[in-house]
């Protein structure tokens, strides 16, 4: 998974001259990540490593780059 994350941020940034800053994936994908990792549960850790927020969707059939310049915010219930 972290092979394929990596060729379809190298992909978008020879096109587009910039990395990207987000990731669309669907929970299959963070698992089969978080499997790559020494501790799957630090979901810190995963997007430090990825240098990228995540989206989790469960549209994304393939893992996805884009890059956008207002940062995700977490949700947060009031």
């Amino acid at each position: 998974m972290l092979s394929f994350i990596y060729n379809v941020s190298q992909q978008f940034e020879k096109e587009h001259g910039y990395s990207p800053n987000t990731l669309y994936m669907n929970y299959a994908h963070l698992e089969c990540l978080k499997q790559q990792l020494d501790n799957p549960n630090d979901f810190e850790a995963v997007t430090s490593l990825l240098g990228m927020e995540l989206v989790i969707s469960q549209d994304a059939v393939h893992p996805s780059v884009a890059w956008f310049s207002e940062p995700w915010k977490q949700a947060v219930n009031s």
